[in-house]
């Protein structure tokens, strides 16, 4: 009886030295972060920016010990009506354009981002995004950056260069066609992430 308790404690002890395959942690997206749509006309550089953001959505970040890796993945829902462009007629513009009324949502989602060296200050992360917008889904690769500040707060920055045509939209013509608003627009997020 002895021998068999032994062997019992014996083979608890090895299945609890074993590493843990993977270990999950949840970030809440805080309402201080933003998410902008930057771009250029013939005459001058507008950005559209997403207010009112009410930071529910949650990215998790899967950590691999034996790979020193972790992935991130989650994804940020921000309303369409909820751009300013800071200038009344872009903004309506801007609302037109992606189809506001229909397709009341624009979706940021990350699918894979790979982060390969754990417990640094600032990480490059890099892998794939999945953006929504007037109802059309397009996958990018894409590079941020993950950095941890002084006062504890974790930010995941990046940008990403789509086009109007990326979503089957045309750019907005104004003014007799004397305004033009170029194809190519950047999607820029400072994402503000509190763990859980």
């Amino acid at each position: 009886m002895k021998t068999l308790l032994l062997i019992l404690v014996s083979f608890l002890f090895s299945i609890s030295s074993i590493p843990k395959e993977k270990e999950v942690n949840q970030w809440l997206v805080s309402s201080q972060s933003t998410v902008s749509i930057e771009g250029k006309t013939n005459i001058n550089s507008f950005e559209c920016q997403s207010m009112n953001y009410h930071g529910n959505d949650i990215l998790e970040e899967e950590i691999i010990p034996r790979n020193k890796t972790t992935i991130w993945s989650g994804e940020v829902t921000l309303r369409s009506q909820n751009f300013d462009c800071f200038n009344r007629m872009m903004t309506k513009d801007f609302h037109k354009t992606v189809k506001a009324e229909e397709h009341p949502e624009i979706q940021v989602r990350f699918l894979d981002l790979k982060r390969e060296n754990l417990n640094t200050a600032m990480e490059k992360l890099s892998g794939n995004v999945e953006i929504t917008l007037a109802g059309t889904c397009r996958r990018f690769p894409i590079s941020c950056q993950l950095s941890t500040k002084e006062n504890g707060k974790t930010f995941l920055l990046g940008a990403q260069e789509v086009t109007f045509s990326d979503f089957q939209l045309d750019p907005p013509i104004k003014f007799l066609g004397t305004v033009k608003v170029e194809n190519s627009i950047k999607v820029k997020f400072e994402l503000v992430l509190e763990k859980i």
